[in-house]
C-alpha cells in the first residue's frame, strides 16, 4: 500500500513537473510576473479578476483606497489607472498612473504630509567636506 502511494505520488510529481517545464518553455515571462503578483494580492489586497487583467497587460481603472506598505497607510485614489509593463532589463514593474507604484506612493506621502503642515524632507545629498 505504501508503494501505492509513493507511485501515484511520483506520477503527480512527473505531471507537475512537465506542467512547469512547459510553462517555463513558451510563458517564460510568468516566473518574472511572480513577484509582481504576489504584491498585488498579499500586500495591495487586489482581487484575481484584477490580477488577470493587468497580468494580460491591460490597463485596468481603479477607485478607493491603496495601501502602502512602505508608510503603513493607504492612501486615496479617484481614478488612477494601474498596469504592469516590462522595463529595459526585462523585470516587470506595477505602475499607477504610469509611474512606478513606489513613487506613486511616496508622491502621495508627500501631498499628505504638505497637507497636515509637515515640511518636505530633503534627499540626503551625502557628507559634504
Amino acid at each position: 500500500q505504501i508503494q501505492e502511494i509513493r507511485n501515484a505520488y511520483e506520477q503527480q510529481h512527473r505531471k507537475l513537473s512537465e506542467f512547469t517545464d512547459f510553462v517555463r518553455r513558451y510563458f517564460p515571462y510568468v516566473e518574472k510576473l511572480m513577484p509582481v503578483i504576489n504584491f498585488l494580492r498579499e500586500r495591495l489586497g487586489f482581487n484575481d479578476g484584477i490580477i488577470r487583467r493587468l497580468c494580460e497587460f491591460k490597463e485596468v481603472g481603479i477607485k478607493g483606497e491603496l495601501y502602502s506598505p512602505e508608510f503603513n497607510r493607504s492612501f486615496d485614489t479617484r481614478h488612477s489607472v494601474c498596469s504592469i509593463r516590462q522595463d529595459e532589463s526585462g523585470k516587470f514593474d506595477f505602475k499607477i498612473d504610469g509611474v512606478s507604484h513606489v513613487s506613486w506612493f511616496r508622491k502621495k506621502m508627500n501631498e499628505f504630509r504638505e497637507a497636515i503642515g509637515i515640511p518636505k524632507s530633503r534627499q540626503n545629498r551625502g557628507i559634504k567636506l
